[in-house]
């Protein structure tokens, strides 16, 4: 009854911590670059550590990455962790929120250990893209929010996972659709020190593509930027390195360096040819501490 309570309890904090951070105004635009775009950098960072059933893990690091998605512009950004487990049922990092619905363990043998099958309803929350985030964006307007509701599958072993997230936007913020295929390694792991790898392809369908990456007739007369009607397909392809580094029993330094190459209609847009660059890179670190 007590760890059920602590757990509660638990949740409250990272919940109120999460709705603190949550912007209601122009700042929306800057709070997803520094929390959204590192979502999965985090969760794969903390992935690399043992977990208890139930933790709140919260901190914080800097954080560098381009002014928006194809930017030739980068920002530095003071960049928050809010992560939350409670047992298998339920994770949250940052703005993006799995619940487990199945969850089948397989052994694979006394010298293979164990694999496990889960799949499950998911909440991502985008906050768009505002004109003044950069002055290349001039003329572009802004993207509104997006709440995508979808899915995910994954497959786990003791080192590897390779998982398949599908989200649609059901508000009309970008208004489309959103299809991630994540692999995830362990390169190396004692008691304290971990590294791991990633990789994710991302496809967008028409909608998304053309709120992100298209150029309207309106647009093209704000901007100057020829007119441009991007067609569904992939978007990007992202590679990343994380580490984790244990301190303490409740203190860990976590570490994140990753390459975006944009791919598609993403990588044609006028918007990136002629003002942006279809490869980036992201880079964070943050220390982190574990309730």
């Amino acid at each position: 009854m007590d760890n059920a309570k602590q757990s509660i309890w638990r949740m409250a904090i990272c919940l109120s911590v999460l709705r603190t951070c949550l912007p209601l105004d122009a700042e929306a635009g800057t709070f997803d670059r520094a929390v959204g775009g590192f979502s999965d950098a985090i969760a794969n960072s903390l992935d690399l550590r043992p977990s208890d059933v139930s933790s709140v893990r919260l901190g914080i690091g800097p954080g560098y990455s381009p002014a928006f998605e194809g930017s030739r512009d980068y920002k530095w950004h003071a960049v928050p962790v809010i992560s939350l487990q409670y047992r298998d049922v339920l994770k949250v990092n940052n703005n993006d929120i799995d619940f487990t619905a199945f969850d089948q363990v397989f052994e694979l043998g006394e010298d293979m250990g164990s694999s496990k099958l889960e799949f499950g309803p998911s909440v991502d929350l985008d906050f768009g893209r505002s004109e003044s985030d950069s002055r290349d964006l001039r003329g572009m307007g802004s993207v509104g929010f997006s709440l995508e509701l979808g899915g995910y599958i994954a497959y786990v072993t003791d080192r590897f996972k390779i998982e398949l997230d599908l989200g649609q936007d059901v508000v009309g913020g970008h208004g489309g659709a959103l299809m991630d295929l994540v692999a995830t390694t362990a390169l190396y792991r004692n008691d304290r020190f971990a590294v791991g790898a990633s990789a994710t392809l991302t496809a967008a369908t028409s909608k998304y593509l053309k709120s992100f990456f298209g150029v309207t007739a309106a647009q093209a007369k704000a901007s100057g930027l020829p007119e441009f009607h991007p067609k569904g397909g992939l978007k990007n392809l992202f590679l990343g390195v994380n580490g984790s580094y244990e301190i303490t029993p409740h203190w860990s330094l976590l570490a994140h360096i990753g390459y975006e190459r944009l791919l598609g209609d993403a990588a044609a847009s006028p918007l990136i040819k002629q003002r942006g660059d279809a490869n980036q890179v992201l880079a964070t670190t943050f220390v982190v501490y574990t309730f």
